[in-house]
């Protein structure tokens, strides 16, 4: 199982780097997970400035897509050009992890988005 960890400029690093080396915990039955990025470096909410492994069309191909969060993720969201390269997901089905209560689900139509925001 291929995924891709799509990460932008502003990330994390907690979502992108934690479940980049738990996935690939998981090479010996198969998986294998990548940092996947429309740039070619991107720096973290913190300054790490990484080259990612993939770029962002990666996420089109993979078997599994995480969206990581960071501090201008609703920007991203709301980049037009953007989304569009990543149109097929859509097309494809709704990915959206599950939250406090909520179970993962995968939905036939409707916007990539993630699970509702959780207040602190």
């Amino acid at each position: 199982m291929r995924v891709a960890i799509v990460t932008f400029d502003g990330f994390n690093e907690i979502d992108s780097f934690v479940a980049h080396g738990l996935l690939n915990r998981l090479r010996p039955v198969g998986v294998h997970a990548e940092i996947t990025s429309p740039g070619t470096v991107i720096t973290s909410m913190n300054g790490v400035r990484v080259t990612p492994q993939q770029p962002l069309e990666f996420a089109l191909e993979a078997d599994a897509v995480l969206f990581g969060s960071g501090i201008y993720t609703r920007a991203i969201a709301e980049n037009g050009a953007l989304m569009d390269r990543l149109a097929v997901l859509r097309d494809r089905g709704e990915r959206r992890a599950g939250g406090p209560g909520r179970r993962p689900s995968l939905r036939g139509s409707g916007p990539l988005r993630s699970a509702r925001p959780v207040q602190p």
